[in-house]
């Protein structure tokens, strides 16, 4: 997946973080990580692995995980098995080796990244209402009753995020997906907290999404972008519009309204050399990391192929 450029907050602060005891205000249980998400709201844990120690990304938007091939030593591209890791309840697993320079990460760089061939098979509870962020892993699937008794509703929509990927929806990667709409278009949305989005909020669109909102004459106007991506195959400024009258609703499977907000501001992703959105045939679209802030407390369960957040946020 894409990631922002911007070598200069390679230089933003670092939070010390150690793996700490059975957190015990969580919902779904699990063991609590401290973060550091003051980079594009990205959720980076001080981890262990394979005698290595530094910066890995929490990433909703990737299926495979990834540690650094200068760190470990080992060719682009190449699958390597390692232990010692300290992520909760994991152990070991394989790798894919990657260049990661160009991530946008905290002071350090990144070591690596955790993807959903990890996150999926647990729950995943991420908190930003603190002064001080963490997430908790559990091995089992969240309580739904005790989600929906703090204030949650289930956003999540089949068949896009499980930890059984022969029920993942044929041709999809295994990534969190909710609804959203736009005026009177409904439409998926990947969860993407690997991509820092700037500003917080845009919501990136595939060329058929964008064909059908402007079938829809519906008002908007172009917006400058001197934001570069940084993709698989180069950079790119993506085209931006403005929605200028019809908000942006999160919504259910049954189309009921969960959160609203203003008009939103829109991305048109067209590097079609890269995976995601900007491959599909079908509309479909991708949020990022500063929403986990937005929502405060946000749960992701790959095990109930389920995303919750609190109502209204």
């Amino acid at each position: 997946m894409d990631r922002l450029f911007t070598p200069m907050l390679l230089l933003a602060f670092s939070v010390g973080m150690t793996v700490a005891a059975r957190a015990a205000t969580t919902i779904c249980g699990g063991t609590r990580i401290l973060i550091d998400a003051s980079v594009f709201s990205k959720p980076f844990a001080n981890l262990g692995l394979g005698g290595e120690t530094g910066n890995f990304l929490l990433d909703t938007g990737a299926t495979h995980s990834q540690v650094d091939m200068r760190r470990y030593d080992v060719p682009q591209g190449s699958k390597i098995f390692l232990s010692g890791f300290s992520l909760p309840s994991v152990q070991s697993g394989v790798f894919t080796a990657a260049d990661l320079r160009s991530f946008s990460a905290p002071l350090g760089g990144a070591l690596g990244t955790v993807g959903t061939d990890f996150l999926s098979l647990r729950s995943v509870e991420f908190h930003y209402e603190q002064l001080q962020p963490f997430v908790t892993l559990g091995k089992k699937a969240c309580d739904e009753a005790m989600l929906r008794h703090a204030g949650f509703v289930s956003v999540g929509l089949p068949g896009y995020y499980e930890a059984d990927l022969s029920r993942l929806k044929s041709g999809m990667p295994n990534v969190p997906v909710i609804g959203l709409r736009i005026g009177q278009v409904t439409f998926p949305a990947q969860i993407d907290t690997g991509y820092g989005d700037l500003p917080g909020g845009i919501v990136q669109v595939n060329a058929a999404l964008m064909r059908i909102l402007r079938a829809t004459g519906m008002p908007a106007h172009s917006l400058p972008s001197d934001v570069v991506t940084f993709g698989c195959s180069g950079t790119y400024t993506y085209e931006r519009w403005q929605i200028e009258h019809e908000e942006l609703f999160i919504v259910t499977s049954s189309g009921d309204i969960v959160a609203r907000y203003p008009p939103p501001s829109i991305e048109v992703k067209t590097d079609a050399h890269c995976s995601g959105i900007s491959t599909f045939a079908e509309p479909f679209a991708q949020i990022g990391a500063s929403w986990l802030s937005r929502w405060g407390k946000s749960v992701f369960d790959g095990l109930s192929s389920a995303v919750w957040i609190p109502a209204g946020r």
